[in-house]
């Protein structure tokens, strides 16, 4: 379906109850909402059917929720032709989805009760006129019911396995700096710094049924990361091997006690988690209101490496029960504030945070009845300060322009061009040598495997242009100057007094030798604030 947006649709709306012309030939279906019948109860995503032969070439539909224009749709040329006897056309209200209401000061849900959903249809004026008519209305009642009743009976939580299960989880996430909170930015909207979408397959190995607790095996089967714009997909084969846990009734894994699995992403600026890791449910039964504390959680604060996140006490709720994904759910909410310790900070790119404080609230859904996780949604924010500077095209040093020169070029001065190693991939080829004392671009790496860089920066005795670590995009592996030049900082290179040059950040892989040429500055400190969020669900059968 085409989607068409048309401001004169609120107000038009208002008078669709007055319009009846026919809609279309003699053997057309009358418009009307077919689904949900008047008086339904709904929940969750709604869909609105019409007689899709009710809409005349060139007309559309305009969709209302109470009386407010929600979206206009048009039958697309395959969907007629494709259409089959009976044939319907719908829009799918989401009732899950955040909507701003001219009623309300900000976006809210829908609440549960009664709705009137309403579809207008409009059609093209005769002749040359141009523009649409409004011709007819329709409209059900319905009442939305997402919450379920809690009652006075206590529930016990608990995940349950069956043997031989295996389950896909999809999740999301994604790091901005918030505009309007750090000091220094540009532009008035929210900057993206990294995104990542994933698949998890969870399986069930064996289970032990007298005590609950199963061998499960965790799997990312894909993964695609975004970095300020720049987005890779990696081939399954460079993905991280299954994961072998023990775990109980509780989403408490027994074995390993401590999570080995290597991240090799957390510099990119967003939490890539090779395992699912369920959320502790409580030991005792709950109701709805009733908090209690959830030890050892640990917090996947981007930017932060797996062995220093934090393990803290959150502060749990059991919010609500609603049905999410078509099961029945209980809503767990995870609160906490607090501060990094003082020895640690914040690495992304090329921007560190230090003294960061933390605001982590997650929303866990359980279908209570079948003992399965369904989503969690969790929300960081983190607060601190830095000294790289902010624009409203994210976050760019002269080291990190020398690393995303020197991996998107995989070449050499002096010598032709070699190719650097794809992002993800094994060492690509080499680039190409150059004589001394020029210094050589190294191809682009990856996170999860070395990338093919050339040869050492300059030669002794030469100073790299620019100042050290810059993080090639493609690759974000480290960039390197030469000797030391006129003071250790260059543009946005390491932290130190200003001038021109800079040492790179010994060892490793190299991108290209040092950052942009020109005077440094010096170093001062901003405030910023960083949120990150991560939602992961279960999918469906389809």
């Amino acid at each position: 379906m085409s989607l068409r947006w048309m401001p004169f649709v609120l107000g038009a709306l208002a008078f669709a109850g007055t319009a009846h012309t026919p809609a279309s030939g003699q053997n057309s279906p009358p418009f009307t909402i077919r689904f949900p019948p008047d008086g339904a109860t709904v929940r969750e995503k709604v869909p609105i059917r019409v007689p899709l032969a009710s809409i005349p070439a060139g007309g559309y539909v305009a969709y209302a929720v109470d009386g407010e224009f929600r979206v206009a749709l048009t039958p697309t040329a395959e969907q007629r032709d494709k259409a089959k006897a009976g044939e319907m056309f719908e829009y799918i209200w989401d009732t899950k989805v955040l909507v701003k209401s001219p009623r309300k000061p900000k976006t809210t849900l829908p609440e549960d009760g009664q709705h009137t959903l309403s579809a207008t249809l409009f059609i093209p004026k005769p002749g040359n006129a141009g523009g649409s008519s409004m011709v007819e209305t329709s409209s059900v009642s319905v009442t939305l019911a997402n919450a379920i009743p809690a009652g006075n009976d206590g529930i016990a939580l608990r995940y349950r396995f069956e043997d031989g299960s295996n389950r896909t989880y999809e999740r999301t996430g994604t790091t901005s700096i918030l505009a309007g909170l750090s000091q220094g930015t540009t532009g008035t909207g929210d900057i993206e710094v990294a995104s990542q979408n994933s698949e998890l397959l969870l399986a069930v190995e064996d289970v032990y049924q007298s005590t609950g607790r199963a061998i499960v095996r965790n799997r990312m089967t894909k993964l695609a990361v975004r970095n300020n714009g720049q987005e890779t997909t990696y081939p399954k084969e460079t993905l991280p091997k299954s994961i072998y846990q023990e775990v109980d009734g509780q989403g408490v894994v027994l074995y390993p006690k401590e999570n080995k699995a290597k991240d090799p992403f957390w510099t990119l600026g967003v939490p890539v988690s090779a395992n699912l890791v369920l959320p502790i449910l409580p030991a005792q039964q709950v109701r709805v209101g009733d908090k209690w504390n959830t030890p050892g959680v640990e917090i996947d604060v981007p930017g932060v490496a797996p062995d220093k996140r934090p393990k803290v006490t959150v502060e749990s709720t059991l919010t609500r029960l609603e049905w999410q994904s078509g099961r029945e759910t209980a809503v767990i909410k995870q609160t906490y504030k607090g501060t990094l310790p003082k020895d640690s900070h914040v690495v992304i790119g090329s921007m560190q945070i230090d003294s960061p404080e933390i605001k982590f609230d997650c929303d866990v859904y359980v279908a209570y009845k079948t003992g399965t996780l369904i989503k969690t949604v969790r929300n960081l924010e983190i607060s601190g300060k830095t000294s790289q500077a902010v624009s409203s095209t994210g976050l760019m040093s002269g080291g990190e322009m020398g690393g995303e020169m020197g991996g998107a070029m995989g070449g050499a001065a002096g010598m032709p061009p070699g190719m650097g190693g794809a992002a993800g991939m094994p060492s690509g080829m080499m680039g190409g040598m150059s004589a001394p004392p020029m210094p050589t671009m190294g191809g682009a790496g990856g996170p999860m495997m070395p990338g093919g860089g050339g040869l050492a920066a300059g030669a002794p005795g030469m100073p790299g242009m620019g100042g050290g670590r810059g993080r090639s995009r493609m690759g974000g592996m480290m960039g390197s100057g030469g000797m030391p030049g006129m003071g250790r900082r260059g543009m946005g290179g390491m932290p130190g007094m200003p001038g021109m040059g800079g040492s790179g950040a010994p060892g490793g892989l190299y991108g290209m030798t040092g950052g942009s040429m020109g005077m440094g500055s010096a170093e001062t400190s901003k405030q910023v604030t960083l949120k990150s969020v991560t939602a992961t669900e279960l999918q469906m059968p389809k």
